[in-house]
C-alpha cells in the first residue's frame, strides 16, 4: 500500500503537468501560426512591392547630375554620363578579393541576403528604438544605387530584401559585382571603379595592384573622410584594414600582406582640370559642398538636380568685374567705367582715374596675352554672400580666379590671414564688466598676451578650424595670424562676426533632389549656432580692422603676411556681403613683394570689392521690387 501510494502520487503529478503543457503547447501553436501567416504576409507584400521595379535598370547606365540657378535654371552639368561598366574579364583577383573581403565575405555564397544578419540587425535596432546596423550584402547596397532606397527604416530594409532576392535571381554574380562596382562612389567627384582607377592611378582598372585596389575597397567606406587625395594618414588605416580581412579569410599570404601594409599609396592624380564639375567656379564648388554633406547621399544617387543659390545676373557681373580690375592693374589706361560710380562727384572720379593711372607698375609685371597662359600672372578671386534675413551664408556668385580652365579654386587654397583675423582675437577679451567695458588693445599680439595662450587656443578650437595652430611656444604668431587656414574659413568668420557670431556655413547648395524628385537635403540658414558670443561679436564688429562707412557698411581691407595678397571685405546688415583677395599664386615671385604692387593692390582690391557690393544691392532691390504686389 506504501510503494503504490507514492506512486499514484508520482503520477498525478506527472499529469498535471502533461495537462498543462498541452494547453501551453495549443497556445504556443496558435501564437507560432499567427507568427508565420504574419511574416508570410509581410514577405508576399514586399515582394509584391519588389515586381513593381524594373530590373533592367541595374544594367542601364546613368546620366549626368545637373546644377540650377536659384531661378531652377540649368546652369551646367557637375558629372558627366555613367562611364562604361567594367566586365568580369579585366578585374585583378585580388580587387575582387579586396572588395569581397570588405563589404560582404560571403558574396559568392547567399542569394543576395544574409538572413540572419538581418535578423540580428532588426532584433539589434528594434532593442535601441534605432537603426544602428544595415546588415548589407554587395546586391543590396546594388538595389540601393539602382532604386535610390533613401532612409533608414525597417519599410525600406525589407523592400531592398525583396529587392536584392529578384536581382539575384536575375543577374548571375559576376554581373551583380560589376555593376556594383561601376556605380559606387569614390569621393572626388568619382563614380565607379573605372573613373576612380584612372582618377588616382592613372591606371587601367586590369592593371591595379594590391595596394591600389585595398585603397580603393577602403576608400568606398568613407570617401570624404578615407580619401587618399584629403588624408594620406586615414586612407592608409583602411587600407590595412582591408589587408588584414584578406588575410584573414586567406586571399593573400603574410608575406603579401606585409608587403602591402608597409607599401606606400602611390597617388598619380589625374588634372584637377579635367575633374567632373571643374568647368567653372560655381560647379567647382558645389561639387566639394556635395562630398562635405556626405557620402550617403551621393552613394546611389547619380543623376541629382542641385538647386543652388547662384544668382546669374550677379555671377555674370562678378566675372567681368574682376577681369577688368585685373586688366586695370596691368595696364594704366584701362580703369573700369564701373569704378567711376565709386566717387562722389564727376571731378573726384577724373582725379582718381588719373591718379591710378599714375602708379607705377613693376617693370616685371605680367599682362595677360591672347595664349591664355596663366602662369605668373594675378590672380583674383570674389565672393558674395547674401546677409538679408532667412537667406545669411548663401552664396549668390563667386569667382575662384582668372580662369576656372586651370581647375583651381582659389578660395579654397590656404593663406595667413595677418591682421584680418585680429577681430577673433579681440572678441576673446570682451568682458561683461559694470559698465559694459572691454579689454582690447589695437594691437592683436599685445591683446591675445594680456588674454592668456589658454584661453586664445581654447577658443580657436571650438571653431573647429582647418587650420595648423601655433602651439604656446610661438603664441604670437597665433594671436599675429601668422597661421594658414583656407581663405574661405577667413571669409565665414569675418561674415559670423557681422552677424552677431552665428556659426553661418557660407552655402552655394540649397536643395538637393534625387532623380525620383526626392529632396534629399536642404540647406537651413536660420538654424546656424552662435559659436561667437553675441555680446563679443557686437562689441568687435564696429572697431578696427573694421570701419564703418557714412552710409552704414563695413569694409576691412588688409595685407596678408609674406606677400600673400591683399584681402578685402564691405559688408552691410540685412544686405549682403563682399570678398576680394587679390595676388599672386606664389608669394615668392619677385614682383608679388614690391611696394609698387602691395599699393596696386590696395587701391585695386577695395575698388573691385566696393563696385561688386553696389551692384550687387542693386541687382537684389530690382528683383525684390519685381517680386511685390
Amino acid at each position: 500500500m506504501f510503494y503504490s501510494k507514492g506512486e499514484n502520487r508520482r503520477k498525478g503529478w506527472l499529469y498535471s503537468v502533461f495537462r498543462i503543457t498541452r494547453r501551453q503547447l495549443v497556445v504556443f501553436w496558435v501564437l507560432l501560426a499567427l507568427v508565420v501567416a504574419a511574416v508570410v504576409s509581410v514577405a508576399v507584400s514586399y515582394q509584391v512591392r519588389a515586381s513593381d521595379y524594373d530590373l533592367a535598370e541595374v544594367v542601364r547606365g546613368g546620366g549626368a547630375s545637373v546644377l540650377f540657378d536659384s531661378a531652377n535654371k540649368p546652369v551646367a552639368n557637375l558629372t558627366g554620363d555613367l562611364p562604361q561598366p567594367v566586365t568580369w574579364q579585366e578585374l585583378p583577383k585580388h580587387l575582387v578579393d579586396a572588395f569581397v573581403a570588405r563589404e560582404d565575405d560571403r558574396f559568392f555564397d547567399h542569394g543576395g541576403v544574409v538572413f540572419t544578419a538581418v535578423v540580428r540587425s532588426l532584433l539589434r535596432n528594434l532593442s535601441s528604438m534605432k537603426y544602428e546596423q544595415g546588415a548589407s550584402t554587395i546586391t543590396m547596397q546594388l538595389t540601393r544605387n539602382v532604386f535610390e532606397l533613401q532612409g533608414k527604416s525597417l519599410d525600406r530594409k525589407l523592400l531592398e530584401v525583396a529587392l536584392a532576392r529578384r536581382i539575384e535571381s536575375e543577374y548571375d554574380k559576376q554581373t551583380i559585382l560589376c555593376q556594383y562596382l561601376s556605380r559606387i562612389y569614390f569621393g572626388q567627384s568619382r563614380y565607379g571603379l573605372r573613373d576612380a582607377a584612372a582618377y588616382y592611378f592613372a591606371k587601367d582598372v586590369k592593371d591595379l595592384d594590391l595596394v591600389e585596389s585595398a585603397t580603393l575597397a577602403g576608400l568606398v567606406r568613407g570617401p570624404s573622410i578615407f580619401n587618399p587625395v584629403a588624408d594620406m594618414d586615414k586612407a592608409m588605416v583602411v587600407k590595412r584594414e582591408t589587408l588584414d580581412r584578406m588575410l584573414e579569410q586567406e586571399m593573400i599570404s603574410q608575406e603579401e600582406h606585409d608587403a602591402a601594409v608597409e607599401a606606400p599609396i602611390e597617388l598619380h592624380v589625374g588634372n584637377a582640370a579635367e575633374a567632373p564639375g571643374s568647368g567653372s567656379y560655381p560647379t567647382m564648388w558645389v561639387c566639394r559642398e556635395l562630398d562635405e554633406i556626405g557620402a550617403d547621399l551621393l552613394q546611389g544617387n547619380r543623376e541629382l538636380s542641385v538647386v543652388s543659390n547662384l544668382d546669374l545676373d550677379i555671377q555674370t557681373y562678378l566675372e567681368r568685374a574682376v577681369e577688368a580690375a585685373l586688366t586695370a592693374v596691368e595696364n594704366p589706361h584701362e580703369y573700369p567705367e564701373s569704378w567711376k560710380a565709386l566717387a562722389d562727384t564727376p571731378e573726384a572720379a577724373k582725379a582718381q582715374q588719373e591718379a591710378f593711372a599714375k602708379m607705377r607698375r613693376p617693370i616685371n609685371l605680367r599682362r595677360r596675352g591672347m595664349d591664355n597662359n596663366m602662369a605668373g600672372l594675378l590672380q583674383c578671386c570674389a565672393l558674395v554672400v547674401d546677409s538679408r534675413r532667412n537667406h545669411k551664408g548663401n552664396v549668390l556668385a563667386l569667382v575662384g580666379g582668372r580662369s576656372a580652365v586651370d581647375g583651381v579654386d582659389r578660395w579654397a587654397r590656404r593663406a595667413m590671414p595677418g591682421r584680418a583675423l585680429a577681430p577673433l582675437v579681440f572678441s576673446c577679451a570682451c568682458v561683461a564688466g559694470e559698465q559694459g567695458t572691454h579689454i582690447v588693445s589695437k594691437d592683436a599680439v599685445l591683446t591675445g598676451r594680456q588674454i592668456g595662450y589658454g584661453v586664445e587656443r581654447a577658443f580657436f578650437d571650438s571653431l573647429e578650424l582647418d587650420a595648423d595652430l601655433p602651439d604656446q611656444a610661438h603664441e604670437a604668431d597665433l594671436y599675429a595670424g601668422n597661421f594658414r587656414l583656407p581663405m574661405v574659413d577667413l571669409a565665414r568668420l569675418l561674415f559670423d562676426m557681422q552677424n552677431l557670431g552665428r556659426g553661418y556655413k557660407l552655402s552655394l547648395t540649397n536643395t538637393v533632389w534625387s532623380r525620383a524628385r526626392t529632396a534629399l537635403y536642404a540647406y537651413e540658414p536660420e538654424k546656424a549656432p552662435e559659436y561667437i558670443r553675441r555680446e563679443s561679436a557686437q562689441a568687435v564688429a564696429s572697431i578696427p580692422p573694421f570701419i564703418t562707412q557714412d552710409d552704414r557698411s563695413v569694409v576691412l581691407n588688409e595685407s596678408l603676411p609674406g606677400n600673400g595678397g591683399q584681402f578685402v571685405m564691405v559688408t552691410r546688415d540685412k544686405g549682403v556681403a563682399v570678398f576680394v583677395w587679390m595676388g599672386f599664386d606664389k608669394p615668392t615671385q619677385d614682383v608679388a613683394g614690391t611696394r609698387e604692387m602691395q599699393r596696386l593692390l590696395q587701391r585695386a582690391a577695395s575698388n573691385l570689392a566696393r563696385d561688386i557690393f553696389n551692384q550687387s544691392r542693386a541687382v537684389l532691390r530690382a528683383k525684390a521690387k519685381q517680386q511685390e504686389p
